[in-house]
């Protein structure tokens, strides 16, 4: 029923259509605005899903319900984000699937370490990165597209 897999080139519609309308529904908990993402051309949208690093479709049946995505900071490091699920799947365990999916394909990258950070309130978010280990590394200020200023709290997980 429920599945996940890294996207592929041909399916950037269903990418970009997730990441706006996860920027639209839920601008609070990104960084960067919808009109910002909408504006930016294709090729930027599939730089994003090639390289460096991979997103992730999360699935039931065909029907895609979430994206996730690891970006390569270095050789060695990763960085986790663009993380949706649509709320009507959420509060179904279906973030295991988010993040066991890019722990493996961290792993088989042979990346030394993951990081991932949320924004300060974000409770639900903060369990599930406790959940797999992560462990809190520091907070840094962050200005949010809602006009709000709240701190975003980081976490590492050595591979």
């Amino acid at each position: 029923m429920y599945h996940i897999r890294q996207l592929q080139e041909n399916e950037l519609p269903l990418y970009k259509s997730m990441r706006l309308e996860a920027l639209r529904l839920e601008s609070s908990m990104f960084r960067r605005p919808h009109a910002e993402e909408a504006a930016l051309p294709d090729a930027t949208w599939l730089e994003r899903l090639t390289h460096p690093g991979a997103v992730f479709g999360l699935f039931e049946n065909d029907t895609i319900i979430g994206i996730t995505g690891v970006r390569l900071l270095d050789g060695q490091v990763g960085y986790l984000g663009q993380s949706y699920i649509r709320k009507e799947y959420r509060g179904r365990g279906l973030s295991a699937m988010l993040y066991q999916a890019r722990i493996a394909w961290a792993k088989k990258m042979q990346l030394k370490q993951l990081q991932v950070g949320h924004r300060e309130n974000n409770l639900v978010s903060k369990a599930a990165i406790q959940r797999y280990g992560f462990t809190y590394s520091h907070r840094e200020p962050s200005n949010w597209p809602d006009g709000s200023t709240e701190d975003v709290l980081y976490y590492v997980l050595d591979l």
